[in-house]
């Protein structure tokens, strides 16, 4: 069998490149693979030092050196033509490697007919990332690199390749014939480097050689030590001329993407890593409508990414069909498993008994269907409830009304002016969804609240014999809180802000009714998410944002307060967090968590939730001109007690640690449900994405505004039933 050159170029990273090549020579069989290193004129000593003194003491490792500084281009090919009867290995001086993974490469390129080049999974390697495609991905679940490649080996082989246009120059097999046939990558066009591996693939394709993607290898790329800054702009200029010289090479590359022939192979590797892991796993169920629901699920995953794993079932086709997701370093991965549970419910009971499932934690119930109620019963585990809102109760997560104004409990109308808002199915009336709910609930060895307030209103129609009051874990970055400073001394508009995506029930109405009555009066409404509908030009509008941006967004606007205009009993908010965190002054309605969580607040005005929009007109104005707000109101409240630290010492405890072992029956049986992420944009729902643009310009917004809501909700659901904010950011 040829012998083979492990090529590496080193310029920058020192302490990367003393890693790499430790993990070469601790791995390589120096009998058939040589070390050949090419100092390209480092600006650091100590890596020039450290190569002379590896060379002088290790007859195994050649050491090459530019006089001046020639790029990773001429670099490599001066490594590859060093000795003409070998093989070649091209590594970057950022990868590190682990077990036999030299051998099984050159394995498999003499396996396969005519082999240009070879690219194993990497954790950053575009096509070939692992667990996310086409990422810059962590190790996963916070393995070492040698338990990840240990995975791949075993559990792979050589037959396991997939064809590709291109490799990936960061850890590339190359044999010597094709070399020889092709010649060495291209410095003329490519310069100091970057799409110079892609036009070396793309020119053995046309002479008859293959690229393969090889699945039974794994290898750690940090990525970007060596280019830095440059890097985005070379990989500009090299797509450029890659489409000049191979006019099909990125519709070939599109076209592979979508197909992702390697997600299969990501999934089982992704599966069988999940199950081995000895730590406690918790299965979390909600609906598929994100909100604060779907963020607490992922600060659950991140709060605790060190200590156990997390997946989730999410509802697809309501009642019918759920997709199987699963979280590393505290975020959703792309890949997930798609099951029809009226065909598949066993198939997805046994995957998660094999993954080793200890806890199952309902989040949500809408969408799901019943039959997985019995989901932990069937898997051999208890279970928790968290209450995010109240659509246990009798439908209606807000308790509000046709008009999405609060239905007090005590009403005696109270679940048939609630079912005007969101109808119950034909026949079933508020005490029959209650008695069909009462399994559920009093199955649950626990369940959460995130609010004292939510906890009464919840324990008015179920029996709770413990029930679990606490703040969910984002509370705990701002302790203690920071002392809100009230800024604004006038001279320009009072600037009010609301967050977030805004319902008729979060207030969206009563917000562009209020800032439309103080036109020209000196206060300033913006917010920062997107409402229900486009409202008028009288709110600032800013857009959808991601969570993690929000504090840096929320200080580039500048507000002096943060209003929640909010019509029913929320049940913790978010987006309260956010203004707390940021020490912003506060005015929130004196309805459900809002009261206990700013009680004892300097700054956090208390006022009636169902006031006029007169009224609120009457309050906006009185705080702008007099600059400040009404000072009675925080004094008067006595402040709330922080509930105990439940998730930091108790939330884990009854979640056993186990270790799973899938089975190849089950891996065999879970060749139809591979799917990755979030299904596209229908043809219907990109409709409604651009009817929710247009309808943003002033004019179109006032005609939507006389069309009846319930006309436009139900548009809007016979075109998608989707959140809304799925679509805004998916066009």
């Amino acid at each position: 069998m040829t012998k083979v050159d492990i090529v590496v170029p080193v310029y920058d990273g020192y302490e990367e490149t003393v890693q790499c090549i430790a993990s070469v020579l601790g791995s390589v069989d120096l009998e058939w693979a040589r070390l050949v290193l090419i100092n390209d004129a480092s600006p650091k000593p100590e890596i020039t030092a450290y190569l002379r003194e590896l060379a002088a003491a290790n007859a195994s490792v050649v050491l090459l050196e530019n006089a001046t500084n020639l790029g990773f281009v001429e670099t490599a090919n001066r490594g590859m033509a060093y000795d003409i009867g070998r093989d070649v290995l091209l590594l970057n001086s950022d990868v590190e490697v682990a077990g036999n993974w030299l051998e099984r490469m050159r394995d498999a390129a003499y396996y396969h007919k005519r082999v240009a080049s070879l690219t194993p999974f990497s954790n950053n390697a575009t096509i070939f990332s692992f667990p996310n495609f086409c990422l810059d991905n962590e190790l996963l679940f916070g393995a070492n690199i040698g338990e990840i490649d240990s995975f791949f080996a075993d559990n792979f082989t050589v037959n396991d390749v997939i064809p590709v246009a291109t490799g990936v120059g960061c850890c590339m097999y190359m044999r010597r014939d094709c070399l020889t046939d092709v010649g060495y990558f291209d410095a003329a066009t490519f310069g100091r480097g970057y799409g110079e591996e892609n036009d070396w693939c793309q020119r053995a394709q046309r002479a008859g050689w293959h690229n393969y993607h090889l699945a039974n290898c794994f290898i750690y790329h940090k990525g970007k030590v060596s280019f830095g800054e440059e890097h985005s702009p070379r990989i500009a200029k090299a797509m450029k001329i890659l489409d000049e010289k191979y006019p099909s090479y990125h519709n070939n590359i599109g076209a592979f993407v979508a197909r992702d022939p390697g997600k299969s192979l990501r999934l089982r590797a992704l599966l069988g890593l999940f199950a081995q892991q000895e730590r406690p796993k918790v299965l979390c169920i909600s609906h598929k409508l994100g909100g604060g629901a779907q963020q607490h699920v992922d600060e659950l995953a991140n709060f605790y990414q060190n200590q156990a794993l997390f997946l989730q079932i999410t509802p697809e086709r309501d009642g019918e069909s759920v997709v199987l997701s699963f979280y590393d370093h505290g975020k959703k991965l792309k890949d997930g498993l798609y099951f029809d549970i009226g065909l598949e419910h066993d198939k997805l009971v046994m995957l998660l008994q094999e993954l080793g499932v200890g806890r199952v934690h309902f989040h949500h119930t809408m969408g799901l269907p019943t039959r997985l109620w019995r989901l932990a019963a069937d898997i051999g585990c208890g279970y928790d409830i968290t209450i995010h809102d109240y659509y246990l109760i009798n439908g209606n997560p807000t308790l509000t009304d046709a008009e999405a104004h609060f239905v007090p409990e005590d009403s005696e109308d109270f679940d048939e002016r609630c079912a005007e808002h969101y109808p119950l199915p034909e026949g079933v009336n508020g005490a029959l969804w209650r008695k069909n709910q009462t399994m559920l609930v009093e199955g649950a060895e626990r369940i959460i609240f995130p609010s004292s307030d939510s906890a009464s209103r919840f324990q008015r129609f179920y029996d709770i014999q413990d029930a679990q009051v606490s703040w969910h874990p984002d509370y705990t970055q701002s302790l203690p809180y920071p002392h809100p400073v009230w800024k604004y001394e006038g001279g320009r508009p009072l600037r009010v802000l609301v967050l977030g995506a805004i319902s008729r029930e979060k207030g969206a109405n009563v917000l562009e009714s209020v800032a439309e009555a103080l036109t020209g009066q000196n206060v300033e409404f913006h917010l920062l998410g997107y409402a229900y509908r486009p409202l008028s030009d009288a709110v600032k509008t800013h857009g959808p944002y991601e969570h993690t941006a929000v504090y840096d967004l929320i200080n580039d606007i500048g507000p002096d307060v943060v209003w929640f205009p909010a019509l029913w009993p929320e049940t913790y908010s978010y987006t309260l967090s956010a203004a707390l965190h940021l020490a912003m002054p506060v005015v929130v309605p004196n309805i459900g968590a809002f009261v206990e969580r700013v009680a004892g607040r300097a700054q956090s005005t208390v006022y009636p939730w169902d006031s006029s929009i007169s009224q609120w007109q009457k309050f906006w104005s009185q705080v702008q001109r007099q600059g400040h707000l009404p000072a009675a109101a925080a004094e008067a409240q006595s402040r709330a007690s922080i509930p105990a630290p439940f998730y930091e010492s108790r939330y884990l405890v009854p979640v056993p640690e186990r270790i799973g072992e899938l089975s190849k029956e089950t891996l065999l049986q879970l060749a139809d449900n591979y799917h990755a992420g979030i299904a596209q944009l229908s043809r219907k729902e990109r409709l409604l994405g651009f009817l929710w643009a247009i309808a943003r310009h002033p004019a179109i917004a006032k005609l939507l505004a006389l069309v009846p809501f319930e006309t436009q909700r139900a548009i809007k659901r016979r075109l998608s039933r989707r959140p809304m904010h799925d679509i805004v950011r998916g066009e």
